[in-house]
């Protein structure tokens, strides 16, 4: 696997496009109102992007690409190293950890990728929210967040498998 250091300009520019993509999609879907208020549940529509950069990049650039987004969004919306920041992280770190081991396994789709992410960050951010809040109460929350993981991951992975092709074609 090639180190971050060793990024061609092709790759740049197109971690650099993904990135964009990615803050303006966290962005809007912040902006967007839910017909159903439920704290952590989002479409996770960046999440899209954190796929097609595993399955284009690997691991290592995708972490570089996923760092960026986590640091520009908090800077532009949630604040930096508030609750929320870390609870986010928490949730984008082992979502992360386990999209990046179901991608190098070749098992799965980018629609179950998607699946695997979009509960692995639910869990992960309801970890961190145990830890900060000091009770596990929380833990009876994830059972709905769980059932809202699946058809929100699996739209997303989806969108990462039709994009896919036509970013392959740009670049």
């Amino acid at each position: 696997m090639q180190s971050c250091a060793k990024l061609t300009v092709r790759e740049l520019v197109l971690l650099s496009l993904l990135l964009a993509m990615a803050v303006v999609l966290r962005l809007v879907e912040n902006a967007l109102p839910y017909p159903i208020q439920l704290p952590g549940a989002k479409l996770g529509l960046a999440n899209c992007i954190t796929i097609i950069s595993l399955l284009l990049f690997g691991s290592s650039k995708t972490l570089l690409l996923l760092s960026a987004r986590i640091f520009l969004v908090a800077l532009l919306s949630t604040g930096l190293f508030t609750p929320g920041f870390f609870i986010g992280l928490g949730g984008a770190a082992l979502s992360f950890l386990l999209m990046a081991a179901a991608c190098r396994s070749q098992l799965f789709s980018p629609a179950g990728i998607g699946i695997i992410g979009a509960c692995a960050h639910n869990c992960g951010q309801l970890g961190i929210a145990m830890l900060l809040m000091q009770t596990s109460v929380l833990l009876n929350y994830l059972p709905l967040l769980l059932i809202i993981a699946v058809p929100t991951g699996l739209s997303t992975g989806l969108i990462a498998k039709y994009a896919l092709p036509a970013i392959h074609e740009r670049f």
